[in-house]
Formats: C-alpha cells, structure tokens, sequence
C-alpha cells in the first residue's frame, strides 16, 4: 500500500504545466469525499478550471457543493481580502467598497507576497475551520499553482513576515507558515509526467521544497501507457501492423503503397518506444526522488469531464492512496 496522499489535512497539488494537475486535484478530492472524508477543493489562479470537471459553469465565492461530502471553491485576492478584513478588523462593509476599487491590486503590488499570503491565508482558513468543536473539514485540497511558481507562492508568508514587524498580518503571516512547514497538517502532492523535462522539474522541485521545509507527498505520475512491449514483441507488431493495414485498405479499395504502410509501421513503432521509454523515466525518477510514486493511466478520451475525474477517482482509492 502506497503512503497516503492524504496523510495531512491539507494536500497542496502542484506540478509542471499541462501535466494535468487540477484533473488529478479534482479526482484526489472526489476520492476522498466518496470514502466518507470532508473535502474542500480550492483553485486560487482564476482558469476557472475545476468547474468544467464537476459539469458546471463556474465555481464562486465562498464554496459551494459539487458532490456528496465535496465542496469547492474558486479564491480571489479581493474576496480574500474582504474576508480578512472581516475576521481581524470586523469591517466587512469597507472590506467589500475596497473590493471594487484597486485597493487590493495597488496592496498587493506594494507588499511583495500579500496577494499569495492572501489565498494561502484561505487555505488555513478553511484547515482551522470548526463546527461544533469539530474541524468543518477532514482534508482541503489545494489546486495550487505550478511547480514553477510554487516555491515564490508557499514561501509568502516567510517574505510577508520579514517586510511586518507587527500586528495581525504578520500573526496571520506566521500562522500560515506553521501549516506549510508541518507535515501533519500540509504536505505537497507533485504531478508528473512520464517524460524527461517534466520528470526533471519534478526532481528539481523536491530538492527546493525539502530546503524550505515544506513536506512532500507520494509523486503522481499522469498519463501512463500500458505495460511495455519488448523489442522482439515491437517487431512482431510493426509485421502484424503492415499486413492488417494493407488487409484493411484493400477490403476499402484503397491502394496501399509500400511508402505508405511503413509509414504507418513507422507510427506503430514510435508508440512502442515510447511506451518502453516512458517505463525508463519512470525508473530513474523513482530512484532520484526517493519518494513513493503513484501510476495513473491515460485516459483515451480527448477531453475531462466528470466521468473521466470518477474515473481516476476510482484508480487513486484502489491504489491505497487515500487514508
């Protein structure tokens, strides 16, 4: 059984771009919700990206439920600063008149890392969140931003602290460093691809974030092909490949030149290579990173919805991944 991914209360999911990290933040929610846990899910870079996933439109502000024991939320920095306001000052009124002014964007702009300490500060929010002496939610999963920036993201709190000597921003400052640098209570689920320069930035990113102090999960690796052919089983199938090609094509009454099917075989045999090389990755990421690593299997429709996050859903709970 792989180690949980969620072994912390909170799960920070990032990883390269395009290698399918919401879709896996999506599915590690829905996983955990269907096996009895509350799950919060927040995005905080705007795409609007989880709504597709869940069938609706848009997600809005505060969160809203998208599935049995699952909400989910999309965090702006105005509406995380009206929020802020709210809890420390009690001025939800002026909160929400500087809302739709560009007090919030001039503030952040000013003050490096108050946009990010801002929807962070959600994030530990939501952690600490009770009702009736109970935590509102058991697990909140975090779509965050990727791998590329997440080091400048989780390390706001840490700049906010230094640029604040005092009062609530740097206590809110050093709450939210509390959380990232507690393993029991956040850890980073990283996303990869079985490819070399998404690999690579996966190792890259582990290295940064042990500096920092910020605990890092089981590596999801996305996208993986089925089982390796060896190269005696890769030739027979390029063979096999040209005569039910050209079967096919003459049954059509299309000619078949020669060019033609080895072409095709070209293709054919391109697929397995890739295959056999996206395994060799695999294991050179598995011994560079030490860190426990999780297959998921490509999905062979051209677009996600909600049938496809319940379906890997289903792969990361039968993996044992979910605790």
């Amino acid at each position: 059984m792989h180690p949980s991914l969620t072994s912390s209360r909170v799960a920070i999911v990032s990883g390269k771009g395009g290698v399918g990290k919401t879709t896996i933040a999506a599915a590690l929610a829905k996983a955990a919700a269907a096996q009895g846990k509350r799950v919060l899910l927040l995005e905080v870079e705007g795409r609007n990206s989880l709504a597709p996933l869940f069938g609706i439109p848009s997600l809005g502000y505060p969160e809203h439920v998208v599935a049995p024991n699952l909400s989910a939320e999309s965090v702006v920095p105005d509406e995380a600063l009206v929020e802020y306001l709210y809890m420390f000052y009690g001025i939800k009124r002026i909160g929400k008149a500087l809302a739709h002014t560009k007090a919030t964007e001039f503030a952040t702009n000013i003050a490096p890392g108050l946009r990010d300490i801002l929807l962070i500060g959600k994030v530990k929010e939501a952690e600490r969140r009770r009702v009736r002496e109970a935590y509102a939610f058991d697990l909140v999963v975090l779509d965050a931003p990727p791998t590329g920036r997440l080091p400048r993201f989780l390390d706001a709190p840490r700049a906010v602290a230094d640029l604040v000597r005092a009062g609530p921003i740097r206590t809110q400052a050093h709450g939210v460093l509390d959380m990232i640098t507690d393993p029991a209570r956040s850890a980073v689920v990283l996303v990869t691809l079985p490819e070399e320069m998404p690999v690579q930035e996966t190792v890259e990113s582990i290295a940064t974030l042990r500096r920092m102090g910020v605990a890092v999960g089981p590596v999801v690796v996305n996208r993986v092909a089925a089982e390796p052919f060896t190269k005696t089983v890769e030739r027979s199938l390029i063979s096999d490949a040209r005569k039910a090609i050209a079967r096919a094509m003459e049954k059509a009454g299309v000619a078949a030149p020669a060019a033609t099917l080895e072409r095709l075989a070209a293709v054919a045999a391109a697929s397995a290579r890739r295959t056999r090389n996206q395994r060799a990755v695999m294991t050179e990421l598995e011994a560079d990173i030490d860190r426990p690593m999780i297959s998921v299997p490509a999905l062979l429709s051209p677009t996600v919805g909600p049938a496809e996050v319940d379906f890997l859903a289903s792969v990361l709970s039968d993996s044992g991944a979910i605790s």
